[in-house]
């Protein structure tokens, strides 16, 4: 997929033509001022992908909120969980080994 860069002012003038080149090529056009991009014409097909992008995004961030409140909640109980003391004894266990050279 190819971007175009067209000044503001041409774009006025074959503004069909790059509506045409956006819906059926897919192409992206950035419309320049002054050699600086000021906005940007997308197709329906990239706008939806933008849209399910930001949902996804927002399901993930509020995803990992929910967790951020239950790990605090468990912190604040001072809950640990069997697993944690198993591996905290294993790893133990597996030092001493270490160290003693068996």
């Amino acid at each position: 997929m190819t971007t175009m860069k067209i000044n503001m002012r041409k774009a006025r003038e074959k503004f069909s033509e790059i509506i045409n080149t956006v819906a059926i090529k897919g192409e992206r056009v950035v419309l320049m001022s002054k050699n600086k991009p000021k906005a940007a014409i997308v197709s329906l097909k990239d706008v939806k992908f933008l849209e399910n992008k930001t949902i996804n995004k927002a399901k993930r961030l509020a995803q990992l909120e929910r967790i951020k409140k239950t790990r605090d909640g468990l912190a604040q109980k001072t809950t640990v969980s069997d697993s944690i003391l198993t591996l905290k004894k294993i790893r133990e266990e597996r030092i001493e080994q270490l160290s003693s050279g068996n």
